[in-house]
């Protein structure tokens, strides 16, 4: 470990520590064990950061951090779309109707998109994309103040978005679409995938206790140094305020966070937006919902899951979440 990053562990050891937009972090007691080992960094557009309740040799350290950073380009190389290289803009530029060869994590992560696209009937979908620039998010968010599309553009939209355009086939190794214009964006759950790659790295190399996070998603295992459990403190969703409303302690497993509060801009007119644009409807969300919180026992799913949960609203969402045994947090304003 560094001794900068072991200077800030001990500056906010047993605090609270914000990691990331929704999800914070408390580590433990007022010193931090010699047996902790952490790195932190920026990837994907935004901050990651690793804890180990285990002793890390400083020359295993080094190699270490080496194999998570790999971790994380290989998934940003794969499913940026704010990449024109990545391996998900080609598949968004390929407009034939023969299948895409897709590498084996996009594959995975587009499983994933769909399994949970088809439990939230449509709630999640990747190829809201289009839907997304069309309000001025996403890559290709606009300099000046974006304008609301119209009734007539957004079901011009909406034709070019629905998860069964889409259809992964992981045995050939490729994806098809339905209509040339199919596009995806997997903001919704390429963290989560980020957060899963990150542990493998650790237990492959025989670490069982850790904490991984990546601009708030995190994943669990194992204890921290002290023999305590891993704790974590949701955001209470309130602008220009930093508190925690609720701690959890997952134990073992993801939690991830959708939330709308601080990702949101002025349309011309004045209107304020969501970021998180229901495929349903082709329009940002507008419910009082607005923080949702799920724990998986893997990150992607969390991601997915959270992002369905906060986009069905403060009814339909906790009724899947009942449905389905889904632990998962609601903060309504």
């Amino acid at each position: 470990m560094s001794s900068e990053l072991r200077d800030n562990l001990l500056r906010v050891a047993g605090l609270v520590l914000l990691v990331g937009a929704f999800a914070w972090v408390q580590l433990g007691d007022a010193d931090l064990p010699e047996t902790v080992a952490g790195w932190q960094g920026e990837a994907m557009g935004t901050t990651w950061s690793v804890l180990v309740a285990q002793a890390v040799p400083p020359a295993e350290s080094s190699r270490l951090e080496s194999e998570i950073a790999a971790a994380l380009a290989d998934v940003d190389r794969s499913m940026s779309n704010w990449r024109p290289d990545s391996e998900l803009s080609a598949f968004n530029r390929h407009a034939g109707p023969e299948p895409f060869a897709a590498s084996a994590d996009l594959l995975a992560v587009m499983q994933v998109a769909q399994r949970v696209a088809v439990l939230s009937d449509g709630a999640f979908d990747v190829t809201v994309a289009p839907l997304v620039a069309a309000w001025g998010f996403g890559p290709h968010k606009r300099e000046d103040v974006p304008i609301a599309p119209t009734d007539a553009e957004v079901a011009r939209i909406r034709q070019d978005v629905g998860h069964t355009l889409i259809t992964v086939d992981a045995a050939r190794g490729s994806l098809t679409k339905a209509r040339p214009g199919v596009t995806a964006d997997l903001s919704g759950v390429a963290k989560g995938w980020a957060v899963d790659r990150v542990a493998s790295v650790l237990e492959a190399n025989g670490l069982t206790s850790y904490l991984v996070e990546i601009g708030g998603e995190l994943r669990v295992r194992g204890v921290r140094a002290d023999g305590q459990p891993w704790r974590v403190g949701i955001e209470r969703p309130e602008p220009g305020v930093r508190a925690v409303a609720e701690v959890v302690v997952p134990r073992e497993g993801a939690v991830a966070t959708s939330g709308t509060y601080r990702n949101a801009h002025e349309l011309a007119g004045g209107a304020v937006v969501s970021h998180l644009i229901d495929p349903r409807t082709g329009r940002p969300t507008s419910h009082a919902l607005v923080s949702v919180s799920v724990r998986a026992p893997d990150c992607a799913t969390a991601d997915a899951l959270a992002t369905a949960l906060h986009i069905l609203g403060p009814i339909d969402g906790p009724a899947l979440a009942r449905r389905e045994g889904l632990p998962a947090l609601f903060l309504i304003d």
